[in-house]
């Protein structure tokens, strides 16, 4: 299935045509991208745009018209002279228009009497999907509640003769509103922490893609919410911006991580005797995050067996809720961690781990605060911060002495499976 595309360049590789491909790409369709501008931006501002001549931008969409079977289109930023070209070139379609008027950072995309043109020659007949600024522009609504936004997308469809019009609330409180065949629709959501750049883009794209697909609107458009806030969720931070390959680029990394965590708990067992004294007396567990903080661990953990040691289950995701804490936390401060395992605390390992050069640092739960005792969860946490603040640099090891009804442990970190179990190693044979 291919989907046709009309947006601007983003220099900066975070919205426009980048994500609107990658969108479409990710869902696994084929983008036909069409390029009506080219702006000269980064995650900083927008310093300028070169319009692409309207009939450059027609002669784009015939070309692949003529060879490729298109049902949706994607409309993004365009000039004014462009919208008159955009229109005619793309009757017979579903349109999914994204009214890009004014970035976050403030450029002005289109002028008053281009919104007008907008108003009268796209909008009509378009699935229309503005956040809520540029709902306002259009329909002079002004928004600040779901009522706002209910009577701003019946303006949209009633008295500019959209075939339907969606509201996102990321702008107010992440409800999305869809008013279609006499009806409206709401769709709650949450604050995502993450880039958020690059939104609009992607939800419009998703959507007109979901559309292609076949899907009735009302599921379109919470499938295309969801979409966008996992791409939010696992954002670019190179690119500050959303990231649409996010599930591709997840699925993958969790079989790598299950597969480099496996092949290290493997290497660990046959160390067998000598790490069996070293075992924690709860069971010792190992952990191993990728780079979307998802965090892999030993089902049931790591115990003695007899004189040597066996893992109880596989490798699953979210199977250590204790070692994904620490990890986590750590990686607050040090991303570049991705690995840790618990060891029964000993003098000895501890003095061990000093001279092999490794850094070390400590936490007292003596220490800890009453708010943190009394809370479900947090002293992993607060621990984790308390040993690298006490340091004041990044530790390969942490350990505490237990409390009362707690456990002392010692923490190994790494920067992957493997040097986690080489750590160990050097540990044990010392």
């Amino acid at each position: 299935m291919a989907v046709l595309i009309i947006a601007g360049l983003d220099t900066g590789g975070g919205a426009g045509l980048k994500a609107d491909i990658e969108t479409v790409s990710a869902l696994n369709e084929h983008p036909l991208p069409v390029i009506s501008a080219i702006t000269y931006q980064n995650p900083k501002e927008v310093r300028g745009i070169f319009p692409v001549p309207p009939e450059v931008i027609g002669e784009q969409v015939r070309a692949v018209r003529e060879v490729f079977d298109v049902t949706a289109v994607k409309i993004g930023l365009l000039h004014g002279g462009a919208i008159d070209v955009v229109a005619e070139e793309t009757k017979g379609l579903t349109r999914v228009l994204d009214p890009v008027i004014a970035s976050s950072s403030g450029f002005q995309f289109l002028s008053p009497e281009d919104v007008d043109v907008l108003k009268k020659k796209l909008v009509p007949g378009s699935i229309v999907t503005p956040n809520v600024p540029e709902a306002e522009a259009l329909t002079g609504v002004k928004i600040s509640s779901v009522g706002d936004m209910k009577k701003a997308v019946r303006v949209l469809v009633e008295e500019l003769d959209a075939e339907a019009a969606v509201i996102k609330g990321g702008h107010l409180n992440f409800t999305d509103v869809l008013y279609w065949d006499g009806r409206d629709f709401e769709f709650p959501g949450e604050s995502v922490k993450g880039f958020t750049h690059g939104t609009g883009c992607a939800f419009s794209s998703a959507l007109a893609t979901f559309i292609a697909k076949g899907l009735e609107l009302p599921r379109a458009v919470e499938m295309a919410k969801r979409f966008v806030e996992g791409a939010i969720m696992f954002s670019n931070r190179e690119g500050k911006a959303v990231n649409p390959l996010w599930e591709l680029q997840r699925d993958a990394q969790r079989w790598k991580a299950m597969r480099e965590l496996e092949t290290a708990v493997d290497k660990l067992v046959k160390t067998g005797e000598l790490l069996n004294r070293y075992i924690a007396e709860v069971g010792t567990n190992f952990a191993l995050a990728t780079d979307f903080n998802e965090v892999f661990a030993v089902k049931g953990r790591i115990v003695r067996y007899g004189k040597t040691i066996r893992p109880v289950g596989l490798v699953e995701l979210n199977a250590s809720d204790h070692l994904r804490r620490a990890l986590l936390k750590m990686r607050e401060f040090y991303p570049e961690v991705r690995a840790v395992i618990n060891l029964r605390y000993s003098e000895e390992l501890v003095e061990r781990a000093e001279k092999l050069g490794l850094k070390v640092s400590f936490y007292d739960r003596r220490e800890e605060p009453e708010e943190v005792k009394r809370a479900e969860r947090g002293t992993m946490e607060w621990g984790i911060e308390s040993a690298v603040r006490r340091l004041g640099e990044k530790p390969d090891v942490v350990y505490h002495l237990g409390d009362w009804g707690k456990e002392p442990m010692v923490l190994v970190f790494g920067g992957n499976a493997e040097e986690v179990v080489e750590r160990v190693h050097r540990l044990i044979e010392a």
